[in-house]
């Protein structure tokens, strides 16, 4: 889902008044749905540089983002999203998408796709 948080940069960002991007992938293990007017993970354990961007597709963007089996290692995920800034597991989120939970047990990689359709 994307969040208030999005429309508002992006509403700054064609006015001219702002230049700030999506630039990472945040992964959680806090639960519940998502709703447009959060603005952080209900859980956040790790934070990666987005590995690749694609808009070679008219009016879509995606960003992807990759976690090795060390870095998951007996770690629970339940929510994800894109991120501009923060250090850690801070800074306030674009998106956050919730699922039911997907258990690491050190032997499992995981590549997040996030793709946002502009119409």
């Amino acid at each position: 889902m994307i969040l208030n948080w999005a429309k508002r940069e992006v509403a700054l960002f064609l006015a001219g008044s702002h230049t700030t991007i999506p630039t990472y992938f945040m992964i959680g293990s806090g639960s519940g749905t998502a709703a447009a007017t959060q603005t952080a993970l209900l859980g956040a354990f790790d934070r990666q540089e987005v590995t690749a961007t694609n808009g070679s597709t008219l009016y879509k963007v995606k960003w992807t983002g990759d976690w090795n089996s060390v870095e998951l290692s007996g770690t629970i995920l339940r929510e994800f999203g894109v991120t501009e800034s923060g250090i850690g597991t801070t800074g306030s989120m674009w998106s956050r998408t919730a699922l039911p939970g997907v258990t690491f047990d050190g032997t499992n990689e995981l590549r997040v796709e996030e793709t946002w359709e502009v119409y």
